[in-house]
Order: structure tokens, then sequence, then C-alpha cells
């Protein structure tokens, strides 16, 4: 019956013309209400919801990554879930006319039931911070408020927000991700003490990276963000370093940042504070917009990088994107083309396109749930309900086949909490459709067409009321909401709720609908490889040559071709950076390590003998008044020297020095690039040593490269 059951399946309809019982069909795989079944392998819920049966088996798996180097890739199978008898009553309950889905959100609630340690906080390593600020925006804040608010709370030392990883703030400074998650929990909970408490640390810690991490040419903020750090420093461009990862300025970073901004304006509003909060969120707002948005390939790149001029990297953020659309940084139609034709694969949309590698997004990245979760989230949010159930589908393909077996890859940290927090948030955000406000909870749900039935979500606490919810219908347009059995107004409930209530929405398809359209990634797509370039006075040498490939010759940002291992640069003038890439299908490559032509003889200015004071002071006198770039070259001695950099008392910009940083022919290291404005004749640069949170030693530098723009 198993083998006629399965062949039934797959001899369903095409992808676009689903059948009712079935929420996703493409080429790799099928999912049904009750189980998914890619080729031979299959998993389904039992009809008790309690238990996910698979066949996967470690043989099994390894047959569904034939294509991949096997011998390099190592599985973890991990224990089994089943549902712990008596189910404790700490988390509301869901059930609908889908077991498998059911059985999820029940596997989810039990990992995230189990995450909490002896203090109340979510146990959770540093390295998991960033996806764990993700994971109470999504679900913890509603369904565990005060295990949110203890480990936030946790997180601020002396008034500010912990700088997360310490030793690599300010190269990597996500850590403002944490205002977000802190006002998903006051909307839950309503606490004024947590907001007061919530305002104090977050304004104190924009203000720290207002002073260190802006940057005056384009105003966005310097720092790779977590989940670009990694593919950045390590996986793809190995060339840089923490100066050059500092000089980056990420996608990530400068939406969190934004967000935290407006996050800060609405806490003042709720305090009855007046600010100009609002102000600065929609300064960076237009920054990413201008900068980062990517007109010809139609989204945003992932961060700038370079030294002297910045450009944008040939591969998106998907996580960031999808905040982009949540947080309406992407204006006018953007949001909805963002979803409609960034390329996604069958198995989901992937952490960044195009992706580093062949495995599929969930083994490859540990932040993929998270990832997906937010995606499914901005798809709700434009209406585009295909987008949405191929998420749904790559969700819970996911879990039913890795996460219910703890199947991972060895060696790369899982993230159970986040999983089962970005499961739990398809309920709480597209199926009944909540969205918590300061005065109440808005529902706009959205339940595709292979999900009919009756959905229940009972034992919902919110602030001093316990609701109950039922969904019927499909679509997105709600065509009766009630409370108790009485109509409301509108498809809202205020914060001032007390008791126990019902909920009842009942659903139809949309008569207007967005685009449905999505975009799926056909073959593979992969960024080549990054060039290792030598370079020696106007020659390069591209050390890992394989003849045949289209190497480009990048000077500044034009491309003209290179045929041999070794060429000669062109002639020019002006201050120049040359670069060489690799041509791709869709996108070239990164770029790499570049070569910066100076047109006049840079400028010294030697340090004193004795820099152990925390200011320093530099005299600097240029026949010509306008825009340079400066640098410090330096021997390094410690592991991370931040200095704060000001020309004539006017703030410019901030200079990394680290070890290991690229070394010149005088065997000294060189700080990333700072823009500064000068005058003709005599101006005065200081240097203010920036005390970070983890001790160093001070690095020795040597001169200040005066470079003309």
């Amino acid at each position: 019956m198993l083998v006629v059951y399965l062949l039934a399946l797959l001899g369903c309809s095409g992808q676009e013309e689903m059948s009712g019982r079935v929420i996703v069909q493409n080429e790799a795989f099928t999912l049904t209400g009750d189980s998914v079944v890619e080729d031979s392998v299959f998993a389904r819920a039992l009809p008790s919801r309690d238990f996910i049966e698979t066949n996967m088996t470690m043989a099994r798996l390894d047959s569904l990554y034939h294509h991949v180097d096997t011998a390099r890739v190592r599985f973890v199978h991990g224990r089994p879930w089943k549902m712990r008898e008596p189910r404790p009553a700490v988390m509301p309950e869901y059930d609908s006319s889908q077991p498998l889905v059911d059985a999820l959100y029940r596997m989810s609630a039990d990992y995230m039931t189990d995450a909490i340690d002896g203090s109340g906080r979510f146990a959770v390593s540093q390295s998991n911070y960033s996806r764990l600020y993700c994971s109470i925006f999504l679900s913890l804040a509603a369904l565990k408020p005060h295990q949110s608010m203890a480990t936030l709370r946790a997180m601020v030392d002396r008034d500010s927000i912990i700088m997360q990883r310490e030793g690599q703030w300010p190269v990597v400074s996500d850590h403002i991700g944490w205002a977000t998650a802190a006002w998903e929990v006051y909307k839950i909970t309503g606490d004024k003490e947590w907001l007061a408490f919530c305002k104090h640390a977050i304004e104190k810690t924009l203000s720290i990276n207002q002073a260190v991490l802006v940057d005056q040419r384009t105003g966005l903020i310097h720092g790779a963000g977590y989940t670009s750090a990694k593919p950045l420093g390590v996986r793809r461009m190995t060339w840089m370093g923490y100066n050059d990862l500092f000089a980056c300025m990420s996608l990530g970073n400068n939406i969190l940042t934004a967000h935290a901004y407006w996050v800060l304006a609405e806490m003042c509003e709720e305090l009855g504070i007046e600010s100009d909060y609002m102000r600065e969120a929609l300064r960076i707002k237009d920054a990413i917009n201008q900068h980062l948005w990517n007109e010809d390939k139609g989204f945003y790149s992932s961060f700038l990088y370079g030294m002297a001029l910045p450009r944008q990297a040939p591969l998106t953020d998907n996580t960031s994107q999808a905040m982009c659309v949540l947080w309406n940084i992407a204006d006018d139609n953007r949001a909805e083309n963002l979803i409609a034709y960034t390329p996604v694969s069958d198995y989901g949309v992937n952490v960044t396109y195009p992706p580093g590698n062949a495995l599929e997004p969930f083994l490859a990245n540990s932040s993929w749930a998270t990832t997906q979760a937010l995606w499914n989230l901005a798809a709700t949010m434009v209406g585009n309900e295909n987008a949405l159930r191929r998420g749904l589908g790559a969700l819970y393909r996911a879990q039913a086949f890795y996460q219910s077996r703890g199947i991972h890859l060895r060696d790369v940290e899982t993230d159970m909490l986040g999983t089962s927090a970005s499961n739990a948030a398809m309920i709480l955000h597209v199926l009944v459709g909540m969205s918590f406000t300061p005065e109440g909870i808005e529902f706009s749900p959205l339940v595709p067409a292979g999900m009919p039935g009756k959905k229940t979500f009972s034992g919902f606490n919110y602030r001093r009321a316990v609701l109950d919810f039922t969904v019927e219908g499909t679509g997105s347009e709600i065509i009766s909401i009630t409370l108790d059995g009485k109509e409301l107004e509108s498809p809202f409930i205020p914060n001032d709720i007390e008791g126990r209530h019902l909920i009842a929405i009942t659903l139809q398809p949309a008569a207007r609908r967005a685009s449905q359209s999505v975009s799926i990634q056909k073959g593979e797509i992969y960024l080549p490889m990054t060039p290792v370039i030598t370079w020696n006075g106007d020659t390069g040498h591209i050390m890992d040559f394989v003849a045949g490939t289209p190497y480009r010759l990048s000077k500044n940002g034009e491309l003209s071709e290179l045929t041999d291992s070794v060429f000669v640069l062109p002639k020019v003038e002006g201050l120049t950076e040359f670069s060489v890439e690799i041509e791709g299908r869709n996108v070239n490559g990164f770029m790499s390590r570049p070569l910066l032509h100076f047109g006049l003889t840079p400028q010294m200015a030697f340090f004193p003998n004795t820099t152990d004071s925390d200011s320093t002071f530099i005299t600097v006198t240029v026949a010509r008044g306008g825009d340079y770039l400066i640098d410090v070259g330096y021997r390094p001695t410690g592991s991370l020297d931040v200095r704060r950099v000001s020309v004539n008392g006017h703030p410019m910009g901030t200079l990394v020095m680290a070890s290991g940083a690229t070394t010149g022919k005088d065997d000294l290291a060189y700080s990333n690039m700072v823009a500064v404005k000068l005058l003709k004749g005599e101006n005065v640069i200081r240097f203010d040593q920036i005390r970070l949170p983890k001790a160093f030693t001070r690095c020795e530098p040597a001169h200040v490269r005066v470079i003309s723009r």
C-alpha cells in the first residue's frame, strides 16, 4: 500500500495546478498535509501527531547528495523526536487538517520548552545570538515573553547592549539587532518598566555605534554583519582581514541599525518623549537604497567592499532582503519584485544568492530556517501565495527529514531553537496572521489553497488574556472575524482585552492579487572562485591561473579581458584601484586583493616615538584643500587596535589596525582607509583610541599616508 500511495502522490498535477491536499509539488519533492516524498525517501506524521515516521537512513541521505563530493561531507544522526506524555501545558496547541504541520509544530514547541536553562533564559551560545534576535522577533517573544525578556536583559551591561563575540567589535557589529527583539517583547507584554530599560540601552548603544561606525561618504554603517562575515571572510575572499572586513558596509547591519532607530522613535512616542530618531532611520534607509540597491540585477547587494573605492558585492543576502520587505526599506514596487524575481531553489531560498556550494540551504547553513521563515513572512506581506507555498513546503520538508531525526552536517553548529521558532512563526504570523502593535493585535492571515480545513490555535497568552483562534477557508481576504461570536468592525483586538476569548476568522481568496511569480533557479549557479593575485610594480600574476577561465581586470570597476597568467597594468593617472575577477554566467565573482595606484606619491606624516597616550596628534600640510584618503602603516603587536579619526576637530571616521593584516614592502601592515577633508595649509589630525570590551595590546603606528583623490 505504501508504494501505491507514494506513486499516487507523485502522479499529481503540475506545480501551479495542485490538488486540494498538496501544499507544494516541484521537481525535487512533493509535500502534502500529512507527508513529504522525495525519490524513495518519505516522512509522514502519524494520525496521533506525536511522531514523524520516515525511512530516512544515512545511506538514503547520501543518495540524495550523489551530485556532491560526499568524501568531504559527513552527516551526523541524532535522537529522533517523539512527543512527551503527558504533554506539559506550557505552550499553545495547534490542530488542523494537515497532520504533518501539526506534528512539526508540536516538535518545535517541545524544543522551545527544552531550550530554557535554570536561570529562566534561553540556553544558546554566543555564536547563535544574532539568530536569537531573529528568533525572538519571529515567535519567541509571543510564546516565551518572560524568558525572552530575561535573556535580552542579560545581554545589557553598563546600560548598553553587550557587543557579542568579544574581540570582533566593531568589525562584526550586528548586536543592535537586540532592539528589534526587545521591541517585540514590549508589544506582547506592555511592560513600561521594560520599555524604559530598553529605550535607555538602545539609545546608548546607538550613540556608541554612531561615533565609531558611520561612513562619512555614504552615510552607511561600517562592519560585516554576522550572516555576511562568515562567507565573506573565510569562504569567499581569504585575502580579507579584519581591517578589510571593517571597511565593508553590509546590508544586514544597516537594516538593523535603521530599524533600531525606528524602534527607538516608537519607544519614545510610547513614553511621551519627543525625538528625532525617525529622521535618522529614514536617512539610513535612503543610504541603503542609494548605495546597496542594484538596479541591473534587481536585488540589494549584500555589502560594499574594497579599499579606496567601495563597490557592491556580487551576491545578495536574503535574510536582509526579507527584512527590507518587512520593515519597509524596499520602496515602491521593490518589495513585491524582490519576492517574485529573486531566484530560489526547489529546496527554498538560499541564505545568499548565488549560493556558496551544492548542498541544499538547510544543511549548508545553520541560519537557513531563520532566513526561510523571514522570506515566508515577506511573501505573506506582499501577498505572493505561490512564494509562500513554496517556502512553507521547503521549511516543512527540511524539518520532517532532518530536524525530526537530529540530522545535520558534522562540525556545523545546529540551531534547533531558531529552527523551532521559525516553524512556530508560520502559525502565528501566516496561518493565524497575527501582527503585534503597542495598541493590540492586527490580523492579516494568508492560508495557501493547498491547506484547507479548520485550524485551531488555543491557549495563547496575551497580556491579561488567554486567546483561542479558529481559521477557516483559504486565501487572504477576511470575510468574517468574530470575538466570542460577535462580529468585529475591523480585524483588530485591543491590548486591554482580559479573560479567555475565542476569535474566529473566515477567509476567501482575494479578488485582487499581487504578483504570484516565483523565479526558480535552474541548474547549478555558484559564484566563481576568487583569484589569487601577486602584484609587483606595474604587473600582476594570477597564481591559481586556469587556462580558458574568463579572467577580467577591473580598473575602478571597468572590466577588460585577461588571457595570460602574467599581465601588465595599463598606464593611468590619478587614484586607481586594480583587481582581478572571474566572469560568471549570471554574476562575476568577488574581486581579488586590490592594488592601489596613487597617481601622486602619498604624503607621509610620521607618528611621534611615544604613542602610549590614548590620543595622538599629527600635523599635515597640503598645498590644496579638498578630499583625501588616509591610512596608517603600523606594526601589529596585539589583536585589535581601533582609533577614531578627527581633522581640525571634525569627526571623519574610524581606523582599524589588526594583526594579520596585509603587509607592504616596508614590513608594515596598513589599516583600512578613511576619507577626510583637509584645508589648504596646516591640518591637525587626531587619533583617539577606542577601548574595546576585550583586552588588547596597542599597535605601534609608524606613519600616516595622505592620498590625494
